[in-house]
């Protein structure tokens, strides 16, 4: 029965707790315009040698919202190369303008994009191309490790006004109708973000009413 129980309240709690988990919109720099190799996840990768022609791509994976700021810190683990901190040697893709400079300190870069339309959810796209430069004398069989920071673009609030703009329960901007509807309906009330704790309060109590009574029916059966 204890046994049974505990699996009850293991089961019970892995349901409350799963739906929490969800996936941030992500940015991350690549080695290839496909995408195929990217720092996503936290991970880290070599791109190879191109002599002239060394490219690392930014990109960004958008799971909720609508994405709009692309910031970001990327370190290159090699001094044969470098960006230069020529407007000619980025490319934003087309809606993006910004900045890509040279960090005043190590051997980084430095990236501010702006979308003023923005990518929506489920969008996985590359932002922008840069151009490395590699001393002359870098043997050809050379890579630098790409690491990237700052990989998180900051929140709207969520279903609240600020400055008498209106946020929705994305976080996207929007009118004041489309802000009661998402925020004010009994479906989706602005406590909504509360929701998660209450759930897990109810888990909790759930749980300990489980136990209680399995104890006293085995005090009951000893009897």
């Amino acid at each position: 029965m204890k046994k049974i129980l505990g699996l009850s309240v293991i089961a019970l709690l892995i349901s409350i707790f799963l739906p929490l988990n969800v996936n941030a919109t992500e940015i991350f720099a690549s080695s290839k315009m496909s995408m195929v190799e990217t720092t996503e996840g936290g991970k880290t990768f070599s791109i190879s040698n191109g002599n002239g022609n060394t490219m690392l791509y930014l990109g960004v994976n958008v799971t909720e919202g609508t994405f709009k700021n692309y910031t970001a810190h990327i370190e290159l683990e090699n001094s044969n190369f470098t960006f230069s901190g020529l407007s000619s040697d980025y490319k934003p893709t087309t809606g993006w303008t910004g900045t890509v400079t040279k960090s005043a300190t190590g051997n980084g870069i430095d990236v501010d994009l702006t979308n003023s339309t923005g990518y929506p959810a489920g969008t996985r796209k590359i932002v922008a191309s840069i151009t490395l430069t590699v001393a002359d004398s870098t043997p050809s069989t050379d890579t630098c490790k790409i690491t990237l920071g700052k990989t998180e673009e900051p929140e709207n609030p969520k279903c609240q006004i600020v400055d008498d703009t209106y946020y929705d329960a994305n976080g996207n901007e929007v009118s004041e109708e489309a802000y009661n509807q998402s925020c004010t309906t009994a479906e989706n009330p602005q406590t909504g973000s509360f929701l998660p704790y209450t759930l897990i309060i109810v888990g909790i109590a759930l749980a300990g009413g489980l136990y209680y009574i399995t104890k006293k029916n085995n005090k009951m059966y000893q009897v």
